[in-house]
Order: C-alpha cells, then sequence, then structure tokens
C-alpha cells in the first residue's frame, strides 16, 4: 500500500471517530418524549412523536385481543413539555387511533398504530424520523417514564444496550428472519419503573445520522421461553423500525412525516406496506408477547401473539374488524 492510500485510509478513520464521538455526545433528554397512559395508569409503551399532535405507538397497546381499538379504556399521551421536567398531557380519543390495516394478532407483524391528540398551546412541532437503518452510524435505546404521574415530573432517561446481530435476531424470530429490514433486536434490559422488580427492555431507538439523531423505532414485542416474561429462561425484545411505514402515517394524517436520512434515501410509497409471513413456525416452549410490560405483578395481562391464520385489521378507528 502506497503513502497515499495509507493517508486516506487514516483521514477516513479519523472522520469515523469524529462521527462516533458525536453520536455519543448526544443527549436523549434534549429530544421530545410521550409516553402512553391508560386508564390513569403509566404504562411502558413511548409514542414516537411525528410533532406537536401525533405519533406512533405499538398497535399491542391499544388494541384488544381481536386486533381492534379498545374502546372500553381511556388513553392520555404525556409529553415532556419540550425538554423540561414537567410535563403536558392531552386525551386520546379512540376515534383518533388508526392501528395499521396489516397488523396481525398471531405474529404481531405491522406492530403500527397512529395516535392524534391535541396538547395545549398547540405546539408547533417537527420530529425527524430517522430512516434507512443501513446508514446510521450507531443506534441508541432508550427507556423513558415518569416518575411522579400526578404531579407530572419525569425521571431521567435510562439508555444503553446494543443491538444483536442479523443471525442472532433471525435465531429467535421466523417474523424477523422474513423482514430483517423493519426490526432491530436486544436482549438488553433494565428495572422496571413501575409496579415489579420485572426487568423490561427498552421502549424506544434512535438512529444517529452524521452527528444527528431521529427517532426510529419503537418496541413492538418480545419472543420468551415458557409463559412469563419475568421468568423466561431466553428473552429476546424486538423494535419495529418506522422508516417503512411513513407513507401510512402521511396518509392517516393527511400531511408530511419528516424524516432524518444520508440524503437519497427514497421512503417506502406504499401506503399499506405489509411485512412478509414468518419464515418459520416459533417453538412450542416459546411465546410471542407485547404490549405494556410494566405492572407485572398488578394481573393485567400483556397480549400475547395467537398464533391462529393469520388475519389483517380493517385499519378503521374504533370498531374491530370486518
Amino acid at each position: 500500500m502506497n503513502i497515499r492510500a495509507s493517508l486516506l485510509l487514516l483521514l477516513a478513520f479519523v472522520c469515523y471517530l469524529e462521527v462516533v464521538a458525536a453520536a455519543d455526545k448526544l443527549d436523549v433528554v434534549s429530544y421530545h418524549a410521550a409516553v402512553l397512559v391508560k386508564n390513569g395508569k403509566q404504562t411502558s409503551c413511548e409514542i414516537a412523536l411525528i410533532d406537536g399532535s401525533s405519533g406512533f405507538v405499538a398497535a399491542t397497546c391499544v388494541v384488544d385481543a381481536n386486533g381492534a381499538v379498545d374502546t372500553s379504556s381511556r388513553y392520555e399521551v404525556y409529553t415532556d413539555n419540550y425538554g423540561t421536567r414537567k410535563s403536558v398531557n392531552a386525551p386520546i380519543l379512540s376515534g383518533s387511533i388508526r392501528v395499521h390495516p396489516q397488523f396481525k394478532t398471531s405474529s404481531f407483524a405491522n406492530n403500527i398504530a397512529i395516535v392524534q391528540f391535541s396538547l395545549s398551546g398547540n405546539p408547533k412541532l417537527k420530529i425527524d424520523v430517522a430512516v434507512d437503518h443501513r446508514t446510521w452510524a450507531s443506534t441508541k435505546f432508550v427507556r423513558r417514564s415518569m416518575s411522579n404521574l400526578e404531579n407530572g415530573e419525569w425521571g431521567t432517561p435510562n439508555t444503553g444496550g446494543s443491538e444483536l446481530s442479523r443471525s442472532e435476531c433471525a435465531a429467535s424470530s421466523g417474523l424477523y428472519s422474513s423482514n430483517y429490514f423493519d426490526f432491530e433486536c436486544s436482549t438488553d434490559t433494565l428495572p422496571s419503573m413501575v409496579g415489579s422488580q420485572c426487568r423490561v427492555p427498552y421502549g424506544a431507538l434512535y438512529g444517529v445520522i452524521n452527528g444527528k439523531m431521529g427517532i426510529g423505532g419503537i418496541y413492538s414485542h418480545s419472543v420468551i421461553q415458557g409463559d412469563s416474561i419475568c421468568d423466561s429462561a431466553k428473552t429476546v425484545h424486538y423494535f419495529v423500525l418506522l422508516s417503512n411505514f411513513i407513507a401510512f402515517a402521511e396518509n392517516v394524517l393527511g400531511r408530511g412525516v419528516r424524516t432524518l436520512s444520508t440524503g437519497d434515501f427514497m421512503v417506502q410509497s406504499d401506503l399499506y406496506y405489509g411485512m412478509e409471513p414468518e419464515a418459520f413456525a416459533r417453538a412450542d416452549s416459546e411465546l410471542i408477547i407485547g404490549g405494556n410490560v410494566f405492572n407485572r405483578n398488578s394481573g393485567e395481562a400483556m397480549m400475547t401473539a395467537n398464533g391462529a391464520p393469520e388475519q389483517e385489521n380493517n385499519g378503521n378507528t374504533a370498531g374491530g374488524q370486518t
């Protein structure tokens, strides 16, 4: 290798280190956050804000066992009041929840819903959604929670965790194997902030691109051995990436969604893009669970993928399937 080639390699390595260092300095506290509150209780379900009046949430957090919007429950969004430790909250009416039309209760494929709300002051926020996972310099896993719901006080975000390799993610999930570009996975956990000593997964992840950070995905589901996430001998947590669901969100909202990318990436244009079926069946000893992972000792059941023949959600708001 000649001197010129060596210098170019050295320069490229230095640039890489600078990008990594910049990513490490990014502070998630400065990025707008939101959590879902159900029937007056904080859930583990993080809302990936799109702007000041809408966001992505896992469908398993807002549907009943049939995959229809759970109209018997009362939902609210709590946000971080744009950088302060105090919260702003607003109701989410069941008629303002749109579940992805291809969400499947059998496998938790397309585990996405759009929620809309009206915060006081009607904040004019635009949140960057990180797309094209292949170009991310790094991934940041985040768990946000409120330290005092009644007073609207937020705790310090927990960050950490690491993503598993593609082969490790695929080994535990036929859905991932068929749709590896739609997921990230991790085995990392942290103590539950609410209700029990059971360890829980992170709630969301951010993608770092060119020294900037955008919300990239939300917790979707876990593959466990046995019948309890608290006692499972092996648990792998899967996070659905938002990139291929931008067009769906824009169609529901009737307005654009701001994205963060390297600049030459074209987002999926299919309004009702859906994942491929599972590449292989899960083992008899395994369960796929999702929804609220807090309060595991409270008697509130998590949603379990039923493994039945796949049915499409009708994509409507309240009212169930057709």
